[in-house]
């Protein structure tokens, strides 16, 4: 199963940054193609701009660690078994790093998969920094 970790520096106190981040319904603001979001129960539902939903399961949300995992119920991806974990890191320097780990099982050749799964995280690492830094939405 592969295991991905990606970063990024926020400059933003950790308080700052798990205000949004832990904030479960805040998703359309900050993650790309999002255009609703609920949770209910410790499931969130996000209605993406294609009308697809995806669901993903909370758990071991902790506002002390500025930490929770997540697992996909329902995402339109090639994969099965796809969980991961967030957590809001404070460094010396006054800023913020937002680790994403994430797992996943590919339903095609890994090679393939792994790549995209990884690009679209990225890319929403990215998208939380300017919203955070810079108040820009995902769709502005």
């Amino acid at each position: 199963m592969p295991h991905l970790t990606d970063r990024i520096e926020i400059n933003a106190s950790p308080d700052a940054v798990w205000a949004i981040l832990g904030d479960l319904a805040a998703t359309p603001a900050w993650l790309p193609g999002t255009v609703s979001a609920q949770v209910d129960n410790g499931t969130r539902i996000c209605t993406m701009a294609d009308g697809s939903q995806v669901h993903e399961q909370i758990d071991n949300y902790s506002a002390e660690t500025r930490s929770y995992a997540w697992k996909h119920l329902q995402v339109r991806l090639p994969v099965r078994d796809s969980h991961g974990k967030f957590t809001v890191v404070p460094n010396p320097a006054g800023h913020t790093t937002v680790v994403l780990d994430t797992w996943f099982e590919p339903l095609q050749e890994p090679d393939e998969v792994t790549p995209m799964i990884q690009t679209a995280f990225r890319q929403s690492l990215e998208s939380l920094r300017r919203f955070i830094e810079q108040g820009t939405r995902w769709n502005d």
